[in-house]
């Protein structure tokens, strides 16, 4: 995984973390925030593998409760044989390990993110079972890091503008009625849409759905997509002039005429 995708990752943790007030978001605050999340995402490490072992436990007891319920095993339960299996049968295993190989690789890019950002050491008392966090410090500046305070300190900056941006989608998605990953997903690819010149608005729209398909699920990718197709016009002029494209004026609509008076007949 590229450094600045593990950074889009954690910056789509941290965001709902985030001060509301962008004069109080120090760096420092920033960092603690961020182990917090490195926690988070280590924490979900932990449970993918877990789920992954009870996959494999689960196949494997399927497994043997064919073996044992053939009749070639049925006299000696003890010392069980190898008894054929049908397509459907293996199919249905493999794709439990398929699921638990999923989580694992899952796992994986975890202690990537750890290593690159920092986290957070719990220490419980012996005593009174109290739980103290500590913060580790992040090792260097690597592009994980400055990649990561660059893209949330500047949308804390610019939030007005990014909300400005998705409002501006034709299809006028109502930014308070969306879910929260896919909102927050949506700010930060707007956030290096008008922002951040050396990436590409393709590149930023690309990691979004991304980190969509990662987060979130098929229709939140379909969403996410099309929201962003909308305004690459919006983002690339903004990025030429530092303004958003003027409306068009509205054309007055010419006057009804008015209808023919009624002619009275005289009776």
């Amino acid at each position: 995984m590229s450094a600045r995708r593990l950074a889009r990752e954690l910056a789509v943790i941290v965001l709902p973390q985030l001060p509301r007030s962008k004069s109080s978001l120090e760096k420092g605050e920033l960092d603690a925030i961020a182990a917090r999340a490195v926690q988070m995402l280590v924490d979900y490490a932990r449970q993918c593998l877990a789920d992954a072992d009870s996959l494999r436990v689960r196949a494997a007891g399927q497994l043997l409760d064919i073996e044992m319920e053939h009749p070639n095993n049925a006299e000696n339960i003890e010392s069980l044989v190898a008894v054929p299996v049908t397509t459907g049968e293996l199919r249905e295993q493999l794709a439990l390990i398929e699921r638990a190989l999923h989580l694992a690789s899952e796992a994986l890019d975890i202690p990537e993110v750890s290593l690159l950002l920092g986290g957070v050491k719990r220490v419980k008392c012996s005593n009174c079972s109290h739980v103290t966090e500590h913060i580790t410090e992040m090792q260097q500046e690597s592009e994980a890091v400055e990649f990561f305070r660059r893209l949330v300190s500047t949308y804390v900056e610019n939030k007005d503008k990014v909300t400005e941006l998705i409002k501006r989608a034709r299809a006028k998605w109502k930014i308070e009625r969306m879910v929260s990953i896919d909102r927050d997903i949506l700010r930060l690819a707007c956030t290096e849409a008008l922002f951040f010149a050396d990436v590409p608005i393709n590149v930023a729209i690309n990691e979004a759905v991304e980190l969509a398909h990662r987060f979130a699920d098929e229709k939140a990718v379909k969403f996410i997509n099309g929201v962003l197709g909308e305004i690459t016009v919006e983002a690339a002029h903004f990025r030429k002039t530092g303004r958003f494209v003027e409306p068009a004026p509205e054309q007055e609509s010419e006057p009804a005429s008015s209808p023919p008076e009624a002619i009275s007949k005289g009776t």
